[in-house]
């Protein structure tokens, strides 16, 4: 078993599919979806199925669905039990009562935070990232918690997780490759971390941190990063991969105060 740390990420793909070739199993880190297979076995289209699901990154899934329509002989599944739960509490209004408390918890101290950027008070955004920071990691542990669990009996897979779920391969004793490292390493670079990544890794881990200058740092990066999705232009070309890791560096140099003054800059009413 072979955890592989990604994201949604079009560059990102032809390592995907390298590792997924090498297993007999394939787990998505995903809730399962009825139109899935229809789409895997060509009854619909991956437009239509694309459209439908509403995704928030329609590039990358549509090339995702081809991608794996291509491993022939794969047992692909997914599996991801905690969003199936959220789903059950959308849709019927009943569901795992740890998952519903959570989801109630850590979507109040998001709204509180986006709410936050009104006042243009840059210290009570610093605090208000931490404290959803701190929820969103308690989440994340949940999440693997469950997962894993879902897994343990599995020979064989590729599981597909996300780049802050940091634990999942150690609760499963599984091997792991974070695909942003293999980018790194055949660029000739080190894979630096974003702040965000820090502060996450820092409260799974019960690590101790610089939080207030980490938070103040993910805040200007945030404000910053390309939010639309990406595509390569040529063999070799990680346009993700190198806005995100140039902002890395510039935001690494900033103490907090630089922070705050940026922050005003971008924020701040005209």
């Amino acid at each position: 078993m072979k955890v592989v740390y990604t994201s949604p990420r079009v560059e990102n793909l032809q390592f995907l599919k390298s590792e997924f070739s090498s297993h007999d199993v394939i787990v998505l880190e995903e809730p399962k979806n009825d139109l899935f297979y229809d789409a895997l076995e060509g009854k619909i289209t991956v437009d239509f199925y694309v459209k439908k699901i509403g995704t928030p990154y329609p590039l990358y899934t549509g090339k995702l669905m081809e991608m794996l329509k291509e491993l022939r002989g794969k047992e692909i599944m997914q599996v991801e039990p905690y969003l199936e739960e959220v789903e059950k509490l959308k849709n019927l209004g009943e569901g795992d009562e740890r998952v519903k408390e959570m989801e109630k918890r850590v979507n109040a101290l998001y709204i509180d935070y986006t709410e936050s950027f009104l006042k243009v008070d840059f210290e009570e955004i610093v605090e208000k990232i931490l404290r959803f920071s701190k929820a969103e990691a308690e989440r994340i542990a949940l999440r693997d918690e469950m997962r894993a669990k879902a897994l343990e009996n599995l020979d064989n897979a590729a599981i597909e997780a996300g780049m802050n779920h940091f634990k999942l391969a150690e609760i499963l004793d599984a091997k792991s490759v974070r695909i942003p490292e293999i980018i790194a390493e055949r660029i000739g670079a080190r894979y630096l971390e974003s702040p965000g990544e820090k502060i996450l890794r820092a409260f799974i881990f019960k690590e101790d941190e610089d939080f207030k200058l980490l938070a103040a740092r993910n805040l200007i990066f945030t404000t910053l990063l390309e939010k639309r999705e990406m595509e390569p232009d040529f063999d070799g070309d990680f346009p993700h991969f190198m806005q995100e890791q140039k902002l890395v560096r510039f935001v690494d140099k900033l103490d907090y105060e630089k922070c705050k003054k940026l922050f005003h800059k971008f924020w701040s009413p005209k």
